[in-house]
């Protein structure tokens, strides 16, 4: 008897422990009062995103309700504490506890070419206390393209193009791009161009290529997507004011024949891409007006023949993933031999003591490589290849002095050696930079893709 009346009693004691036992209501407070989403393409999921409904009181607290305010016709989908549902009745929180709430979004095609806000809450309901979590996404419709050929085409501005898989412009055939154009990758995606590819980008208007990760926060993020591999059959390819970005290697380029393909980019930015910005072998190119920056390893890269011209460019490197051993330009044989490379007017530098790699003697680079009124940071002692006949008006241990390197802002400030530096009749064939801001505005041009304006400072100071 005695035992039994000790069973009951710590029953008893248990059931009075119980911190889920007679549950009041009360308001309900939230990790965030609001959840943002990407912009989310039509057909297509969103990430998913939580936030978590806590219990601060100092009771057990009873919710009658969890659901979405959209009812069954919302985008929004709910996933509370691991179970997909719609809604949820009769949840009980212990004091200091809290449940997980997922939440994702699909977006309906809508054939419209600007976003569209798409919002809703989910509505909590304990007794006559009710609070509510806004959600709030937009959502944009777009031209889907999954492991697809194209043929001619033109490409306009207005719904976004996103590339799932691979995109493949077909031999003999052209894509171009128009101004404001935006394509987006997904994860692993590519672009393959066994024809042309021409963007035809103003600086008012630029075509974009990055990855569909289009939050603030992936704008500088490498390795999104695998980049463009333009084939040896490829010729006619032009990129015009366009940003390629967050790729592994944003441009390759390979030929058979020595010059075959070939490449003009003007007014372009190839940067956060996880190997390189260009990777060229037995092509020809032409590099105006451009940015090349923030790769892993080189962030240009040249051998196998062919030639390239960097003519007002900045390449500047700095990498914040790892230990970066590779300078941001790097000329090789490869397996045949070296390309011609004109450096004009243009900056080459980085965090590394060389930013610049030959791998050849000054007996080879004769003929090869010739470089005139530049920056080039480099070690003229130690290199093996450096013959001051080939470059010419060089400055090799000079801080370019960039206004906001670290916020990706290559423009030289006051004090900078590039101002006033680069030769004039260049200038004359290019009397605009990068920005379509006129040069020179000094007695002679600036060294680089950007020409200081009077008066400029760094955006935070405007």
């Amino acid at each position: 008897m005695r035992q039994l009346l000790i069973v009951i009693l710590t029953v008893l004691f248990c059931l009075g422990c119980d911190p889920l036992r007679n549950a009041g209501y009360g308001p309900v407070s939230f990790s965030s009062d609001t959840v943002y989403f990407d912009t989310v393409f039509s057909s297509i999921g969103s990430v998913t995103r939580e936030f978590r409904a806590i219990n601060r009181g100092n009771e057990p607290l009873l919710i009658d309700r969890i659901y979405l305010g959209g009812g069954t016709g919302s985008p929004f989908r709910l996933n509370i504490d691991g179970e997909p549902v719609t809604g949820k009745d009769r949840v009980v929180l212990a004091s200091g506890d809290s449940i997980f709430v997922f939440v994702d979004v699909i977006i309906d095609p809508s054939g419209a070419n600007a976003p569209v806000a798409v919002t809703d809450s989910v509505v909590f309901e304990s007794g006559g206390n009710t609070g509510r979590v806004i959600l709030e996404a937009w959502g944009q419709d777009i031209w889907l393209f999954n492991n697809a050929i194209t043929g001619d085409a033109l490409w306009t501005e207005g719904k976004p193009y996103v590339v799932y898989g691979s995109l493949t412009v077909d031999t003999g055939a052209t894509l171009t791009l128009q101004a404001g154009t935006r394509v987006f990758f997904h994860n692993k995606a590519s672009m393959t161009v066994a024809g042309s590819l021409v963007t035809d980008g103003s600086f008012d208007k630029p075509v974009l290529m990055a990855t569909d990760r289009t939050a603030e926060e992936y704008i500088d993020v490498p390795g999104q997507w695998k980049g463009i591999e333009i084939q040896d059959v490829s010729t006619g390819n032009l990129l015009m004011h366009t940003e390629i970005r967050n790729a592994v290697i944003a441009v390759s380029i390979t030929s058979v024949d020595d010059g075959i393909p070939d490449l003009k980019i003007s007014g372009s930015k190839l940067m956060h891409n996880t190997v390189s910005s260009l990777v060229a072998r037995g092509a020809d190119i032409e590099c105006v007006n451009s940015l090349f920056a923030h790769t892993g390893f080189s962030t240009v890269s040249l051998s196998g023949g062919g030639s390239c011209d960097f003519i007002f460019c900045t390449l500047a490197n700095r990498w914040e993933y790892g230990f970066r051993t590779q300078p941001v330009l790097y000329t090789g044989k490869g397996e045949s031999k070296l390309p011609v490379v004109r450096i004009i007017n243009s900056v080459i530098t980085g965090t590394l003591p060389g930013e610049m790699a030959i791998d050849a003697t000054a007996e080879e680079i004769f003929g090869k490589i010739y470089a005139d009124s530049s920056v080039i940071k480099t070690d003229t002692l130690t290199n093996g290849w450096w013959n001051r006949n080939l470059f010419v008006r060089v400055q090799t241990k000079a801080d370019p002095r960039f206004l906001d390197e670290a916020n990706w802002d290559f423009r030289p400030d006051t004090l900078s050696p590039l101002v006033d530096r680069a030769g004039k009749s260049e200038a004359l064939i290019r009397p605009y930079d990068i920005r379509n801001m006129p040069r020179p505005t000094g007695v002679r041009p600036d060294i680089g893709a950007y020409e200081r304006q009077l008066g400029e400072r760094r955006k935070a100071e405007r």
